[in-house]
């Protein structure tokens, strides 16, 4: 396949305080009756605490934003759970009017930096959000003590989907890029579910970082005609974030094809450095990729059109 970049979607406004930092983990759905693609996307204050917002963009010229809300609509959490450093979305599904927001919920340790798991929020409009409980829908295992998070959400004949990130340990990664910094090792996970709550779990991953990979960052799930198509970003100890790209014919056994996923970083610009967090959505006969660019999406997020399967 191949993308044209159309360019940066949106930058944070730091005219408002819950927005100095990041649009970070764009995640798209269309609107047909408004004729536009809402992106949910979080954004932190001078704390680095994420908050959950949105704009809507024009469904037939995504670079065009036709209203960008000026609110966040899900806050952190109380003290003491899970989520209360910030929320960052990664999946949003509308059933029936009922709309679910999966969001990965943080919090800062002392001997590792963070943990984050899975929390869920629902709504009737959209755009009003409230918490389905102040506890992870994705609670810690035995085998996943930091990380299971970034769930990526789709329903098939009344079943819930969702492919995931779990972690399996820590390491201090000594690389020019990291140098010596305590970084999670995280792998991807695949689930179901009859309510998108109660989730049964494979104990395998989906696939596990090799060579020089220590992690798969947001999975985004698409499926057309052909395939399942799974898009993540990859982390590597001596290189920035890219894009990775794999196929399954039935969402469980996967082919990685990272070397087709037809995106790269920009020669300069606002992702000349990396390039992380897809999602993709097709809209008519089009198809889009938005995703974040450097140090992890602080300089927001933009979009490109596909050209060439």
């Amino acid at each position: 396949m191949r993308w044209r970049k159309l360019g940066l979607v949106f930058e944070p406004n730091k005219a408002l305080w819950w927005q100095q930092y990041y649009g970070i983990l764009p995640t798209p759905i269309y609107i047909e009756n408004l004729r536009v693609i809402r992106v949910f996307f979080s954004t932190a204050c001078n704390d680095r605490f994420g908050r959950v917002t949105f704009i809507d963009v024009d469904a037939a010229n995504p670079i065009n934003v036709v209203y960008n809300h000026q609110d966040y609509i899900l806050d952190i959490g109380k003290l003491g759970a899970f989520d209360d450093c910030g929320v960052n979305i990664s999946a949003v599904i509308n059933i029936d009017h009922n709309w679910y927001m999966y969001y990965a919920g943080y919090q800062r340790h002392y001997r590792t930096p963070f943990s984050i798991l899975s929390g869920l929020a629902k709504s009737q409009d959209g755009i009003t959000f409230s918490r389905y409980q102040d506890t992870p829908i994705l609670e810690r295992t035995n085998y996943e003590l930091s990380l299971r998070s970034a769930p990526t959400i789709m329903v098939e004949d009344g079943i819930f989907k969702m492919w995931y990130v779990s972690d399996f340990g820590w390491k201090n990664i000594d690389s020019p890029h990291f140098k010596g910094k305590l970084m999670p090792l995280y792998c991807l996970k695949y689930g179901t579910s009859l309510n998108g709550i109660n989730w049964d779990v494979t104990e395998e991953p989906v696939f596990k970082p090799v060579n020089d990979e220590f992690g798969f960052g947001r999975p985004y799930i698409y499926k057309d005609s052909k395939c399942y198509k799974l898009f993540y970003s990859i982390r590597r100890e001596n290189v920035t974030y890219r894009l990775g790209y794999a196929e399954s014919l039935d969402g469980i056994q996967w082919v990685r094809k990272d070397q087709e996923v037809g995106i790269d970083v920009s020669p300069e610009g606002w992702d000349s450095e990396m390039i992380c967090y897809p999602a993709v959505i097709s809209v008519k006969n089009k198809t889009y990729l938005f995703y974040n660019g450097n140090n992890n999406g602080e300089t927001g997020f933009g979009v490109a059109e596909l050209i060439e399967e």
